[in-house]
């Protein structure tokens, strides 16, 4: 069964709240949250029956997330490629990166590459544990 790239993209994307796995025999992707409902605790007890068919996705956003947003500056013009960095220099630099994003106007850009960044993580991980997949 192949697993869509942009299912899995999206839940790397949440890596960093909510706990994921691949489900390799239906091609699915799961995300629970803390707070588990009733349908939750079915995929936690199916995971624990079956746990030879599910691998766990990593929490990539928090180790990456500075390396993608030195990327995003360094893809930006000259003068916004500079407050970008500056922004990501010392203590509170991820909120000033934020801050000088939006302040920039530059969200929806941001946004778009964090996006790309995740689905060539997925592409990635999918061919590392060598895992089909359709785009």
């Amino acid at each position: 069964m192949k697993i869509k790239l942009d299912e899995l993209a999206r839940a790397l994307e949440q890596s960093d709240v909510r706990q994921g796995y691949v489900d390799i025999q239906k091609g699915r992707v799961i995300l629970l949250d803390e707070v588990t409902d009733e349908n939750a605790l079915d995929h936690v007890f199916e995971i624990e029956d079956d746990f030879e068919h599910f691998v766990p996705l990593p929490n990539l956003y928090d180790s990456e997330e500075k390396d993608t947003m030195r990327d995003f500056a360094a893809a930006q013009q000259e003068a916004t490629r500079q407050r970008l960095e500056e922004a990501l220099q010392g203590p509170g630099s991820t909120a000033r990166f934020r801050q000088q994003v939006r302040h920039l106007f530059l969200l929806p850009a941001w946004q778009a590459f964090l996006h790309q960044h995740f689905l060539e993580t997925a592409r990635w991980w999918c061919e590392e544990n060598q895992l089909d997949y359709e785009e």
